[in-house]
């Protein structure tokens, strides 16, 4: 409710994707600061129980547990909600009519169709009064081709839509340019998704691959307010990455 709200107030909201399956790595990353973790089951190799240590970890240090899920599938985001995300991203996200039908599944009715299940973030059911009135999800479409780009603007007018994500790799690989971020039709599509955010007041999002404060900077003057600033491997691999140079050079021996 609380990354809810600050994103819904204008706030910045600065997360990571977590690949592996290791509360541990969730617990190191959250003492760093984040405001929110997600769980990548698209990419990632979890499974529902391990995303569920997963968000345990970083509710221990008051960081909101997200979930990203492969696709659209209703039935995974109500089991990942009834067992404590606060949260679901979707990706590759085209359609708004979609879009809408797959977060009805996120709420209770009338506003959804979301099972009752008397799990643990209603302690059991014990406090399922106050968690049916109170909990809203956090709902992040990811938008990462030129059809998603097309109809962002319908996507952002989406009540139960708390910002839109651009998924940077995807949507340069659609452009045919895979990994190619400053070309001029990358850039206008990323305008076009800034813009529709500004419109219906929703926070606009990107996945920052490389975990440098410079470029998160840059990201954050630009008026990006919802940052996935890298992944837990992907920063493994940065804080070794100059062993390799060492090595090749024969320094070792």
């Amino acid at each position: 409710m609380r990354m809810k709200h600050r994103l819904a107030t204008g706030e910045v909201c600065i997360g990571a994707w977590v690949q592996a399956p290791s509360p541990q790595n969730v617990e190191a990353m959250v003492t760093c600061g984040f405001d929110w973790m997600a769980v990548d089951m698209e990419h990632g190799t979890h499974s529902v129980d391990q995303a569920v240590q997963c968000f345990l970890a970083a509710e221990r240090y008051g960081v909101a547990p997200l979930a990203r899920i492969p696709s659209a599938d209703p039935y995974l985001a109500r089991r990942l909600l009834d067992n404590g995300a606060h949260g679901i991203i979707v990706p590759v996200v085209e359609e708004a009519d979609a879009f809408a039908a797959f977060a009805r599944h996120c709420l209770y009715p009338p506003r959804g169709c979301r099972g009752v299940g008397l799990s643990r973030p209603s302690l059991w059911g014990g406090t399922f009064k106050e968690y049916e009135r109170d909990f809203q999800p956090v709902l992040i479409p990811q938008i990462e081709t030129m059809r998603g780009i097309a109809n962002a603007d319908a996507i952002a007018a989406l009540e139960v839509v708390d910002g839109l994500f651009i998924g940077p790799y995807d949507l340069s690989a659609d452009q045919g340019h895979p990994g190619s971020f400053d070309g001029p039709e990358f850039v206008d599509a990323t305008l076009a998704v800034r813009d529709a955010c500004r419109r219906y007041g929703k926070a606009e999002g990107i996945h920052q691959v490389e975990p440098s404060l410079a470029k998160l900077r840059e990201n954050l003057e630009r008026g990006f307010r919802l940052v996935a600033y890298g992944t837990d491997l992907i920063a493994v691999r940065s804080a070794f990455r100059d062993l390799a140079d060492l090595t090749r050079k024969g320094s070792r021996s």
